[in-house]
């Protein structure tokens, strides 16, 4: 009897189209499951961005000039690097300029981004705390939003910039541009909406 079934015309017909919709019912399967994970994975990714970044505590990075002498150093309690960019984002900044061997500038910021192949540094401000720049003894003192670190030595300054000179003068502007070569910072220049306060008592004014 079940020979007979098995080879009656009609079941074998029926089991020839059984195979290859099977077959097609696995591969719809597969795909589906690969399209479910695939989606999982892009949610986790967007979830964490930060995967493929990777983190660094007290990070560091530094520049030399051409006769191998150190120009600038950088500190950060945290750096997240991106690989692809090579920029580096930055928390609690530090930088200090210096001039054969001795710190004549000291930078500070709660925030910034650094990129590790142009040595391009920009610091920003964050809520109340201030990007800021004071002189070796405190010869001058320089208040922005951001601060951007140009190579040689060179800055640009921008948002609501306040530069003290203490017992002397108070100057404010819109930018202010220049050279972080010099402890005083007299080698800049100031710019949009300036105002000036000379001849300052000892607290500035």
């Amino acid at each position: 009897m079940l020979s007979m079934i098995f080879n009656h015309p009609y079941f074998r017909f029926f089991l020839a189209l059984a195979i290859p919709a099977g077959i097609l019912g696995l591969w719809f399967y597969a795909k589906y499951t690969a399209e479910q994970e695939v989606g999982i994975t892009a949610k986790q990714i967007k979830k964490n961005p930060i995967n493929d970044k990777i983190l660094v505590d007290d990070y560091q990075l530094k520049e030399i000039d051409d006769l191998n002498h150190l120009r600038w150093r950088l500190v950060a309690a945290q750096g997240v690097t991106d690989p692809a960019t090579r920029d580096v984002a930055l928390k609690t900044v530090n930088v200090d300029y210096f001039d054969k061997g001795k710190i004549k500038i000291h930078l500070s910021a709660p925030v910034g981004v650094a990129n590790e192949g142009t040595k391009a540094v920009e610091l920003d401000a964050e809520k109340d705390q201030r990007v800021q720049a004071i002189g070796e003894e405190g010869k001058a003192k320089l208040e922005a939003t951001k601060v951007e670190l140009i190579k040689k030595n060179q800055f640009l300054a921008t948002g609501g910039v306040n530069i003290l000179w203490p017992g002397v003068a108070k100057v404010r502007g819109d930018k202010a541009e220049g050279s972080l070569a010099s402890t005083d910072l007299k080698k800049l220049k100031i710019m949009g909406n300036t105002h000036a306060l000379i001849g300052l008592g000892k607290e500035g004014g």
